[in-house]
């Protein structure tokens, strides 16, 4: 099941279980004392607010990174330092270039792995390393027309 599908999934969860923790309430209130209903009956409401909220975050198409206080801005600055590095960047090197916790490189830097735009390989000494085909200069250079092929 895709990311986005599941995390709709469990949005919509959340809310059917708020509007049935609601309802189950109501009726609580009306056959039995206040005491224990009013809080159940608020426990109900703040379940279906953040469900709420949760399902107005997921339509607006936000991600993970906005939560981790790191975004779109962050993420260009990381592909320009990829730019300027040849098409390869480790998590520390976005860190001390970009201003960024590694946690934080890290976080950006699999995301851009996750959407396709950068592959990981693991250098000689075993550290990670960040590659993007579209900006390594060898690559580029060794680009041909693919009507080329076609031609007998």
């Amino acid at each position: 099941m895709p990311d986005n599908l599941r995390t709709f999934a469990a949005l919509f969860a959340t809310i059917v279980f708020a509007l049935m923790t609601v309802a189950m309430l109501v009726v609580a209130l009306l056959m039995a004392p206040l005491a224990g209903s009013f809080f159940a009956l608020v426990f109900g409401g703040l379940t279906l607010f953040s469900g709420l909220v949760l399902f107005k975050s997921f339509r607006q198409g936000r991600t993970g990174l906005e939560g981790s206080g790191v975004g779109r801005q962050e993420q260009r600055r990381i592909l320009n330092l990829a730019n300027h590095s040849a098409g390869r960047l480790t998590a520390e090197e976005a860190a001390v270039e970009c201003n960024l916790s590694v946690e934080q490189a890290k976080l950006l830097l699999d995301n851009l792995v996750q959407q396709g735009a950068a592959d990981t390989w693991v250098s000689d000494s075993g550290s990670m390393v960040y590659v993007f085909q579209g900006l390594l200069e060898d690559d580029k250079a060794t680009a041909e027309d693919p009507m080329k092929l076609l031609e007998p």
